[in-house]
């Protein structure tokens, strides 16, 4: 019984974080510490830097 009750947790919670994870992303994105950690490793990847900076110097 304890292992669908935890199972019945797990769900609702996996559900309610997908449901406003675009507000938790934005929370966690405007912590100026975390949002600069994510940009300098997100243009460490070569595919993500590429991509940027194909988007910004296009013209």
């Amino acid at each position: 019984m304890g292992f669908l009750i935890r199972l019945i947790l797990i769900t609702a919670g996996t559900y309610a974080i997908y449901q406003r994870r675009y507000k938790i992303l934005n929370y966690i994105l405007g912590i100026s510490s975390i949002r600069r950690f994510v940009v300098a490793f997100g243009m460490d990847i070569p595919f993500v830097r590429d991509r940027f900076l194909q988007t910004v110097f296009r013209g």
